[in-house]
Parts: C-alpha cells; structure tokens; sequence
C-alpha cells in the first residue's frame, strides 16, 4: 500500500506516543539548570579512572561502548534461554533487538502473548513495530486488540487516528484527535493531539494556496 507523504510523516510521529508519553515523564524534574563549575573535574575514583582509562581520555571509546552493548545483548539473550517461559527475560530481549532484528523481536513479543494475551504493553509495542515495517493493516489488528481489552486506552485511541491518516481517512483522524484534545488536554496524549491538529490545519492551508 503506497501511502501519501504527509500521512506517512504524522504516521511515524503519533506512533511514536508511547515514547514520548515515557520520556516527557521520566525527564520532566531533570529539565532544571544547574549551576556548572568550569573548572570541575571527573572525580579521580576506581569507577571513573576505569572509564578514562579504557577510552584513552574522558570518554569510553566507541569501541568500547559498542562491546559494552554486545555484551549486554548477549547476556539477555543468555538469561532469556535459560528462563524461555519468563515473560520479564523475554520482553527485555526483545527490546534490545528491535533495531537491528525486529523479526525475532515480534516471534519473542508472540510468544509473551502466548502465555498473557492481555498484555496490552506487548500489543501496542507490536502496532508500532508493524506499522514502520509498512504493515498498516497488521498495526491496526494489534491496535484493536489493544482497544478491546481497555476501550479507553488513550494511546490506543490516539494510534486508531493516526492510523485512519495513514488509509487516507483525514476525517476520521480529525475527529478522534479533536476529541482526545478536548476531553485530554491535560495529559501528553491530549497536548500532542492539539499540536497534531494545528499541523494538520497549516498544511491545508498551504495546500489551498
């Protein structure tokens, strides 16, 4: 299915909701400023001097970095085999491969819904991932088992407009979005629901011009 520019972009922006509804939390208190001494060193500890040390400077190299993540790659990948019916082992596995092998990750995300098919989590993680791989239809299976199970769900909710955008349907995309903002506005959801809109209204009004 070919999808129209616009639609892909604010396709991949609602899609990610999940991500930024997370972060906007997590960072909210780390926003402050601080007041930072420019004469300030890295403390001369054993945990700092290793970090110097390993990266010829202030830093870890990068090659150190990309075998500190191989290894912890590896280190999941042995704890999931060794606890293949623990669902926390294999969520954190398949996290760490969705770059790289989404694939495996969503045969790993399957087998979480095998043994908790209420995992509303597993199936909006799996909307997102079939969504960028350009399965549209397949997001909107996982995105509607997800609304099954909680009809309120307002990251749900938001990915049924986004993905009604992404079939051309700007007009049911509109009034999802318009309602989420007004019923919402004091939540992420809500906020970007607004910002959405306002985006939606400018490039229709580039468009007539």
């Amino acid at each position: 299915m070919k999808l129209k520019p616009v639609y892909v972009y604010l396709g991949v922006f609602i899609l990610f909701i999940a991500a930024v509804v997370y972060f906007s939390s997590t960072t909210k208190n780390s926003n402050k400023s601080v007041d930072i001494n420019s004469q300030a060193q890295m403390p001369d500890d054993d945990i700092h001097g290793k970090m110097k040390s390993q990266g010829n400077g202030d830093m870890p190299s990068r090659e150190n970095l990309m075998a500190g993540a191989v290894e912890k790659i590896n280190n999941l990948k042995s704890d999931y085999e060794k606890n293949p019916n623990d669902t926390l082992k294999i969520r954190s596995y398949a996290d760490v491969l969705i770059a790289h092998k989404p694939e495996e990750a969503l045969k790993l995300y399957e087998k979480i819904l095998k043994v908790d098919p209420k995992r509303i989590d597993i199936l909006l993680q799996m909307t997102y991932m079939t969504f960028n791989q350009g399965d549209v239809k397949k997001a909107e299976e996982f995105n509607n088992r997800a609304l099954t199970l909680d009809p309120n769900n307002l990251i749900a909710r938001f990915n049924t407009a986004g993905l009604a955008q992404a079939n051309g349907d700007e007009k049911k995309a509109k009034l999802i979005w318009k309602e989420l903002a007004a019923k919402n506005s004091d939540t992420e959801v809500g906020r970007i629901a607004s910002e959405l809109l306002k985006q939606m209204d400018i490039a229709a009004s580039a468009k007539s011009k």
